[in-house]
């Protein structure tokens, strides 16, 4: 829970107002557990990929002073999915946005109650998806 709730977290933190969040989770033919947030972000640059996951790093210590956060909470999201043998892997371009995607090994995917009816991604995989924009709500009159 603590992990994903810090990829989503992150996401919302460094999207801008008009930008879009997407989040998806599926289980594939052979049981693996695939969660990802995607957002139309700021991005990252390629050089910076590597090292998102170390204790208090941060890519830029100017935004990081304006953003909030210690940059620990990547390195919890790593060390969170190592005790559940997942995976994470993250995509980026600087700005266009970035996806990370954990990978939960089928053997700790607990499967309860019916399935949920759901489209089917491009590997024919069940997909569920919700996504959101990061603009603040409209008011309407009454």
């Amino acid at each position: 829970h603590s992990a994903f709730s810090n990829l989503v977290s992150n996401a919302v933190r460094y999207t801008p107002a008009d930008g879009s969040i997407g989040l998806a989770w599926r289980v594939e033919a052979d049981g693996d557990g695939v969660f990802s947030v995607t957002d139309t972000g700021i991005g990252i640059p390629a050089e910076n990929l590597p090292r998102l996951t170390e204790r208090f790093y941060r890519v830029d210590r100017g935004r990081s002073r304006a953003m909030g956060g210690t940059g620990l909470g990547l390195a919890i999201v790593k060390h969170v999915l190592i005790r559940h043998q997942a995976d994470l892997d993250i995509t980026s371009e600087r700005g266009r946005g970035s996806t990370f995607t954990v990978r939960v090994p089928a053997k700790r995917i607990e499967r309860v109650g019916a399935p949920v009816p759901s489209d089917t991604d491009e590997r024919g995989s069940p997909e569920v998806r919700a996504t959101t924009s990061t603009a603040a709500p409209r008011e309407t009159g009454a």
